[in-house]
């Protein structure tokens, strides 16, 4: 009986010391930037840490803080067949373990439905939720709520998400709920307990039961032209929300946050969008740590899907003319008038007020006769907010063109307007964190998550 007793006390101490504190964890929140490769990490920490960005005092962003005093990983996101994966198999691989192919939405890569993370807490009695400030339906919070043959079922997948019954589903996409097929769908999901908010006083409103948060009748706005629409809710204000709701259940919950938006300003190779949508995520970063902080049985992992675009500062050769001029200003150029970027570039970047991909499409749009050199440069000026001079740019015919131009005098070189393949950065913090060092690959997320939250046994 001795015996038994002394073999009892050390386990306790065992858990009391967090050795084995497997079922310490109760609620997770997942949060993925979409498209944030290890690039455009280490281009906004520096930026915050040398570069004196707005709303870092202290020149160190929530990012960094969270790196600092959590746990790295380094892991691969390759799908069952290719080097190169997409948002669908990306998110698939992640919320089911299992590997699958491109485009593809909670299958595995034999074509059969896999269970994910999301539908394994629901049966454990926790509380689910998806937010996005991108659209609900895309393939990120897709890949944890529905399951399809392909990315591009949106209808199907927003009958499925009501169907699945997650307390929080939040983000963009009005549109694949209420037309065509779909036109009773939020009907459907009233009775199903569903709160309807379309906007930011509709969603303070929501102090109970389940949330159907759908702010934009396509995808939400880009972090840098969010000032235009005031009613739209942040990022942030989505996951305050969401954490809200679910954090009433006494089995927890489990929150996947996606930061969609970093994909789709490095799609256009627009470092200043890139870098708003960094502070978004970096915006969350802060107050999940913060709720951790405050709830330690809380783990948060962070992560993302895919890199995107792979745009870094470059140095770069200039002409006499510019190297005077950018002398005059105090940059610091060196041998052969080499520019090696200056910090500078950073505060220009925070200055643009709208998305370059949007103005490259207007003026593709444009007829020829209308797109003189004086209208370029007037909408450049106003897109990134400050004056633009395009007199040394070679031909104006060629839109894309005038954009890379742009970013070489920015100093930003970007190698795609594409995925790449990568390796990518997760980091933990919190409750179990350590179990996310070392080198994996995307499906062993799952497990190691399964891991903390104490399900072994299955």
């Amino acid at each position: 009986m001795r015996k038994i007793g002394s073999v009892l006390l050390a386990v306790v101490c065992l858990f009391a010391t967090g050795i084995l504190s497997a079922a310490e964890v109760k609620n997770v929140i997942w949060i993925i930037g979409d498209g944030m490769g290890p690039e455009i990490m280490g281009f906004f920490m520096q930026g915050a840490r040398y570069a004196g960005l707005d709303g870092y005092p202290d020149n160190v962003s929530h990012l960094e803080k969270m790196m600092a005093s959590g746990t790295w990983g380094l892991y691969f996101n390759n799908t069952y067949d290719t080097v190169v994966t997409d948002s669908a198999a990306s998110a698939t691989q992640m919320a089911t373990g299992e590997l699958s192919r491109p485009e593809i939405i909670g299958l595995n890569f034999k074509g059969k439905t896999v269970k994910n993370l999301l539908e394994m807490a629901k049966e454990k009695g926790k509380s689910v939720g998806v937010i996005s400030d991108t659209y609900v339906t895309d393939a990120t919070p897709a890949g944890f709520t529905a399951h399809a043959p392909g990315r591009g079922w949106k209808m199907d997948i927003a009958r499925q998400q009501i169907d699945f019954g997650a307390d929080v589903i939040s983000g963009g996409g009005l549109q694949y709920f209420s037309t065509d097929e779909n036109e009773d769908l939020l009907k459907i999901a009233k009775k199903r307990g569903y709160r309807i908010a379309r906007n930011k006083t509709e969603l303070a409103k929501v102090k109970s039961g389940k949330l159907l948060g759908l702010f934009a009748d396509k995808a939400m706005p880009m972090s840098v032209e969010l000032y235009k629409h005031p009613q739209v809710p942040t990022l942030v204000e989505q996951a305050q929300k969401a954490v809200e709701l679910m954090e009433k259940n006494k089995n927890g919950f489990i929150l996947m946050a996606e930061a969609g938006k970093i994909d789709w300003a490095a799609h256009a190779n627009d470092a200043g969008a890139v870098l708003a949508e960094m502070k978004t995520l970096d915006a969350l970063i802060a107050f999940a740590v913060k709720y951790a902080d405050e709830h330690p049985d809380t783990l948060i992992y962070l992560n993302a899907d895919h890199d995107t675009g792979l745009g870094s500062f470059v140095y770069r050769y200039v002409g006499k003319e510019e190297a005077a001029r950018k002398t005059a200003q105090g940059e610091a150029l060196y041998g052969h008038n080499t520019d090696y970027a200056s910090f500078g570039a950073f505060k220009l970047f925070e200055k643009q007020t709208g998305s370059l991909y949007y103005l490259e499409e207007e003026l593709k749009k444009m007829p020829a006769e209308k797109r003189t050199p004086e209208y370029i440069e007037e909408r450049l000026s106003q897109t990134l907010g400050y004056p633009v001079n395009i007199a040394e740019f070679k031909n104006l015919n060629d839109i894309p063109g005038i954009f890379r131009q742009v970013n070489e005098k920015r100093g930003m070189a970007w190698a795609t307007q594409n995925h790449s393949a990568s390796p990518l950065i997760g980091v933990a913090y919190g409750a179990e964190a350590g179990r996310f060092a070392g080198i994996y690959h995307n499906t062993e997320i799952l497990p190691r998550l399964k891991s903390a939250l104490g399900w072994n046994e299955d």
